[in-house]
């Protein structure tokens, strides 16, 4: 019997697999921390099928990327707290996977406590996936114990070495089109440049700066450089995005709950500046190197920060995220701003 911790199970099988589903069913910034991971996996296996199971609002970054085939949304399962679950959906989506006859399901949501039984479930010929430091396989092919140290694209990119795909880099992915840019330019157009970004909004409180604190570093950051303040994010920030707007004074363009997200990404690429706590729109940002401050509540900047050197700032506030003040963000932005210089344009310009 083969040992599960034993590395390179790519090269044991007896075939190369033609379909593969893999498992990330979590937020934006985990999404796009796993396509270094996504696309070390098409290079082993250029000719499979990849099917991805990830939360629907990620289903546009999933069907651009080239190393996705299709999408399919995750349907729920107990113990995974990002979507409801329910009984009746999940059994038809099981019966349907199990139809599609995977040849290798990969699990790269986690630890595996929930998540390696509801990747076993697929019904994959062959599986493979994190499992907790200490804990045994749980009934994978090939199992390795999920780093508890190191960034989140390095931690994921953990499980393609292991299986023994190639390294392709550590480089995020988030792909523009030029519909893209032009969708961009007409939301800001009849504004003045520089645009400088504020997202105000996170998944959780802790992650989540005072709007007020927001409008006032916006309101510097304007009076220093001139050009709009641009508020971006989904509809659950568009009450911070009226603060903003009311305390800022001045040119303010409201995009909250406006864009898709490659359009928000085309937005971020035309501005000078994001303004964010550690949330979605600021791995975008790390990934299309657009100038950055992130300001770090709960979380880890090492796990969750930009993973290279670039024009970004952190500011971590080691779990009271209010205790960030608008001077110290200010001065950070700054900074930034002085070594990248004030402008940025698309390549639709």
């Amino acid at each position: 019997m083969l040992d599960p911790f034993a590395p390179g199970l790519l090269a044991r099988l007896p075939e190369p697999p033609r379909r593969v589903v893999v498992v990330r069913a979590s937020r934006i910034g985990d999404f796009l921390c796993a396509t270094p991971a996504l696309r070390a996996l098409r290079a082993a296996l250029p000719a499979a099928e990849f099917t991805v199971i990830g939360l629907p609002f990620n289903r546009d970054l999933a069907e651009r990327s080239p190393h996705v085939d299709r999408f399919v949304p995750f349907p729920g399962f107990p113990g995974i707290a990002e979507q409801f679950f329910d009984a009746r959906t999940a059994t038809a989506f099981f019966r349907r996977m199990q139809g599609d006859a995977f040849d290798l399901a990969l699990q790269m949501h986690g630890s595996g406590v929930y998540a390696n039984p509801f990747t076993l479930l697929l019904g994959a010929r062959h599986t493979a996936g994190f499992v907790r430091p200490g804990d045994g396989p749980s009934r994978l092919d090939a199992a390795l114990p999920l780093p508890d140290r190191g960034h989140e694209i390095d931690r994921v990119l953990a499980l393609p070495r292991f299986l023994g795909a190639p390294d392709r880099g550590r480089q995020v992915e988030f792909s523009l089109t030029p519909a893209d840019h032009a969708a961009a330019a007409v939301l800001l157009a009849d504004s003045r440049p520089p645009w400088i970004a504020l997202h105000p909004g996170a998944r959780d409180a802790a992650r989540r700066w005072p709007a007020a604190r927001f409008a006032a570093a916006g309101s510097a950051l304007r009076a220093r450089c001139g050009g709009t303040l641009v508020v971006v994010g989904n509809d659950e920030t568009q009450q911070a995005a009226v603060t903003i707007a009311r305390e800022a004074g001045g040119p303010v363009i409201d995009l909250a709950g406006r864009t898709s997200l490659p359009v928000l990404g085309a937005v971020l690429a035309r501005c000078a500046l994001l303004l964010t706590g550690d949330s979605g729109p600021a791995h975008i940002a790390y990934a299309l190197d657009t100038p950055s401050v992130t300001i770090f509540g709960d979380t880890d900047p090492a796990r969750w920060g930009p993973p290279t050197s670039g024009p970004h700032a952190v500011l971590d506030s080691r779990g009271a995220i209010a205790s960030a003040t608008v001077e110290e963000v200010f001065a950070a932005a700054c900074r930034v701003m002085c070594l990248t210089g004030e402008h940025r344009h698309s390549e639709s310009d």
